[in-house]
């Protein structure tokens, strides 16, 4: 079973998943227990008791099943987490070409998390993961962008935020100003191999695999002496926004919508 870190990619969506799981948990175990009950009292009455003995195991299995799958909340974030976890094993290609890679990072202000923050020779990445289902279709129309139903812009937004936060606190620890591109890193749909640059701000989407590849062919853009600098800032100005199992109990809500 999938089973986070303490703190790490995808360990503030984990946390959340915990936390919608256990919200209203004694109010389903009791209506769970009354159906169980009464299918294995009507079936006992009607054939057996060992058969209602079943039924009612049955229909306590079908409910719990049931419950799992309809909580919007509860899928959310446990593929949100999944899609950090896959997103963080395709990003170790940028640590061994001496890339910094920070997972499920807080910003200064506010409430919103990065999912994953990338600093090397390359320039400075905020990544975004989104793992939809594969059926959400992707597709452009003219110069804009469809993700299902929604409109790019609206996928964008939030890793565009973050962007500009890690830039604002980077410029303003340096004193000058530093270029943060924002990526989607994207599970399930289909992406062109090639990516797509999506809405006002040309966010590029990528599949997840094909990220830290597109990273390194941007070729290098920080020398070695302004690099260090800014890896050991951005450890500092960035903590894990999970730590030791503690979470922000009001995450961003834009977040939710991660799956």
């Amino acid at each position: 079973m999938f089973r986070p870190p303490a703190s790490g990619a995808g360990a503030s969506a984990w946390a959340r998943y915990r936390e919608e799981m256990a919200r209203g948990r004694r109010r389903r175990v009791v209506v769970r227990v009354l159906l169980a009950a009464a299918a294995a009292a009507a079936v006992a009455v009607l054939i057996d008791w060992r058969v209602g003995l079943v039924a009612g195991l049955l229909v306590a299995l079908a409910d719990a099943v049931y419950r799992w799958r309809t909580h919007e909340a509860v899928r959310t974030w446990r593929r949100g987490a999944l899609g950090e976890r896959r997103t963080a094993r395709a990003l170790r290609r940028l640590e061994r070409a001496g890339h910094l890679v920070l997972h499920d990072r807080a910003l200064p202000r506010g409430k919103a998390n990065v999912d994953h923050l990338v600093v090397g020779p390359c320039g400075v990445f905020v990544v975004d993961s989104k793992n939809w289902n594969r059926d959400r279709r992707v597709t452009r129309r003219g110069r804009y962008v469809h993700v299902g139903t929604t409109w790019g812009d609206n996928v964008t937004k939030s890793v565009v935020y973050e962007a500009r936060s890690v830039a604002a606190a980077l410029r303003a620890a340096l004193g000058a100003p530093v270029e943060v591109v924002p990526l989607l890193a994207v599970h399930g749909p289909h992406v062109p191999l090639r990516g797509m640059a999506v809405g006002p701000d040309r966010v590029r989407m990528l599949r997840a695999s094909m990220v830290a590849g597109w990273i390194l062919r941007q070729g290098t853009r920080l020398d070695p002496v302004a690099l260090a600098q800014l890896q050991r800032l951005t450890e500092s100005l960035f903590p894990p926004y999970v730590d030791g199992g503690s979470t922000n109990p009001t995450a961003n809500e834009e977040d939710r919508r991660r799956g």
